[in-house]
């Protein structure tokens, strides 16, 4: 990785929308009548859909898109080394409101591809750029509590922190000035959007004032599993790159490890130890955001 530029103040530094890079002029980023017509369909939900376009572009795209990801890819890409997606453009048509993220196709495949055919010392490579990446990301100082780029809201679903609530009185997304104020926020979230948490309000009060304290905001890609790491394997090691960054934000330290156990699913395999090579392990609150998950969703 290349050495991140020095100033990296967030509170200095945000994207303006639309964005197109024009630094390139012989890049020529593809129409949306391209972008309708691929069939090379990458992924697809109820929200958007990612397809690729020829061999340099992959577009991300729909009406339920959050154009943060695109914004946090090249603030990361600005203030650090860290290999991402190059973002070309980033819009939202206003006749259909369809919004549009359109990228650098990266080599490679996915960890999650890679890792049942890679060997254990392909895997401690990959994992040690990985913890290299993690604390790049670490250094990235907060521009004030826990919140995403430019002071807004948190952006992940997981914990529902997504839009607003009709009830003013519903805690928003933040920003959050102390860790205290987003344990708050969390489980009153949790109870007015699962009625049967309204009874274990006060345990779980009880828990998070003991468990989460004292986790500084740190900044974290949010959705930490193997599904959003490229590795591309080359005779001279290997390249890796994070994707999907709609969740990047400043969010309590014990986060990232948290959330990326939990993306181990079954533990069907040996992922959850190579891990804590990557990341220190937080068990005791892990088990915490684990169990406050299996409540929500399951």
């Amino acid at each position: 990785m290349a050495d991140p530029p020095t100033d990296i103040s967030p509170f200095k530094w945000s994207v303006s929308l639309p964005y197109f890079d024009n630094n390139d002029p012989l890049i020529n980023i593809p129409t949306k009548a391209m972008i309708h017509a691929s069939q090379d369909i990458i992924k697809e939900n109820m929200t958007s859909k990612v397809v690729g376009v020829g061999r340099q572009f992959v577009v991300k795209y729909g009406r339920g898109l959050d154009l943060i990801e695109g914004q946090n890819a090249i603030w990361v890409a600005t203030h650090t080394g860290i290999r991402v997606p190059k973002i070309y453009a980033l819009y939202e048509d206003s006749e259909d409101e369809i919004k549009y993220i359109i990228m650098e196709r990266l080599s490679g495949i996915t960890l999650e591809e890679a890792w049942p055919s890679i060997s254990n010392a392909q895997k401690d490579m990959v994992c040690q750029q990985l913890r290299d990446i993690m604390q790049e990301l670490r250094a990235l100082s907060s521009p004030g509590g826990y919140c995403s780029l430019d002071k807004k809201p948190l952006p992940d679903s997981l914990m529902h922190f997504e839009g607003t609530h009709e009830d003013p009185s519903i805690i928003s997304g933040g920003p959050f000035a102390t860790e205290q104020d987003l344990n708050r926020a969390i489980l009153q979230r949790a109870a007015t959007f699962h009625e049967h948490l309204k009874g274990k309000a006060k345990f779980y009060e009880r828990v998070f004032s003991e468990v989460f304290t004292n986790h500084p905001p740190t900044f974290s890609h949010g959705d930490f599993q193997r599904k959003n790491i490229m590795v591309n394997f080359l005779e001279s090691g290997v390249e890796v790159a994070l994707i999907d960054w709609e969740s990047a934000a400043w969010w309590p330290s014990y986060y990232v490890y948290s959330t990326a156990l939990f993306g181990c699913h079954r533990f069907q395999d040996d992922w959850h130890h190579w891990l804590e090579k990557v990341l220190d392990p937080c068990l005791k609150e892990a088990l915490w955001v684990l169990m406050l998950i299996n409540e929500l969703y399951y």
